[in-house]
């Protein structure tokens, strides 16, 4: 109680209306690791489209096909979360170019609807080698879709006051990764695709697809091998960093550390490549159906891992931390 000038007594109480639980909750990890997909599954199909002068157009069009729905899942998810979706043209009036939420509510739409184009463009172009005009959208989108994949990893690094989040590590960790889970999600549902019409019966055209993919598969080894080493550098940071850096993944560790080690890297990382280098040993000695069989489940391996990885560390990096009395 205060009293006013008049000697008045006065309820001076303050009342703070705190939300219960996280602020950021699955739906935020969940359209990090969509619109991350979705933007690895649109480069993918550029990158193929280029590197092969459009010879595998079934699964370049996959990847233009996939890129939007899931680009568009974790939009509106993000929407949702934040609240008011009907209020998100206040973010393109607002010009803010410093902040990496700007960049997310100004550039993901923007790539959603030039995603959108490029698959419709891939649609009518069905049977064609070669579409320039579908080419030039393919490398005019090619910056901004690297611009949404970079807002997705810095999202969460910018927050200083989470010392989790807040490393370059794990920045760099989560950038890689729309590249495996992107790449993932368009092998994973092209075999889907295939086998629905029936061409995995198809001897030689498994032959041909197998061999093809050889530099996909070179180029996925790579980036989770990247991952691998930015996942150690993160814990290194955070392990041998101030007190405050290792009470946030001492806190991490114990109500999601199963998450994160088991499933995040173990299952997403380690295990993926571990089934990838067996069936290289084995090379002539597996068959075409084994072969498809591993890339079915390390795709699906790397998507699990990909999401649980995002969710562990959002929810993780949320995780009260005691009160340092040492500084």
């Amino acid at each position: 109680m205060g009293t006013d000038q008049k000697g008045h007594k006065m309820n001076t109480e303050i009342i703070y209306n705190t939300q219960q639980g996280f602020y950021w909750d699955w739906r935020v990890a969940t359209d990090l690791f969509l619109g991350g997909a979705g933007v690895g599954a649109f480069l993918f199909a550029v990158a193929i489209d280029e590197w092969f002068k459009g010879k595998y157009e079934r699964i370049c069009r996959t990847a233009a096909l996939l890129s939007p729905l899931l680009i568009a899942g974790g939009l509106l998810l993000l929407m949702l979360k934040l609240g008011r979706p009907f209020m998100a043209y206040q973010t393109m009036i607002n010009f803010n170019p410093s902040s990496p939420l700007w960049w997310g509510g100004i550039f993901q739409p923007l790539l959603l609807i030039g995603a959108v184009i490029y698959a419709y463009m891939w649609h009518i172009n069905r049977g064609s080698h070669s579409s320039k005009s579908r080419k030039w959208l393919g490398r005019v989108l090619t910056p901004l879709a690297i611009i949404v994949g970079t807002y997705h990893g810095l999202l969460l690094g910018i927050n200083v006051s989470r010392p989790l989040w807040n490393t370059g590590p794990a920045v760099l960790a989560s950038i890689l990764g729309f590249a495996s889970t992107g790449i993932a999600a368009v092998m994973f549902v092209h075999l889907l695709r295939m086998k629905a019409a029936g061409r995995l019966d198809d001897e030689e055209h498994v032959d041909s697809f197998l061999s093809s993919m050889i530099i996909v598969r070179n180029l996925l080894v790579t980036v989770l091998v990247l991952q691998l080493g930015t996942y150690f550098l993160w814990y290194l940071s955070l392990k041998f960093g101030n007190l405050h850096d290792q009470f946030a993944l001492e806190a991490a560790n114990e109500h999601y550390g199963t998450m994160f080690w088991t499933l995040g890297i173990g299952a997403g990382v380690i295990l993926p490549l571990l089934i990838g280098g067996l069936a290289v040993l084995k090379g002539a000695n597996t068959g075409n159906k084994y072969q498809v069989s591993t890339i079915i489940v390390t795709s699906l391996l790397i998507l699990i891992g990909g999401f649980v990885f995002r969710l562990a560390l959002v929810l993780g990096g949320q995780v009260h931390l005691p009160v340092n009395t040492l500084s």
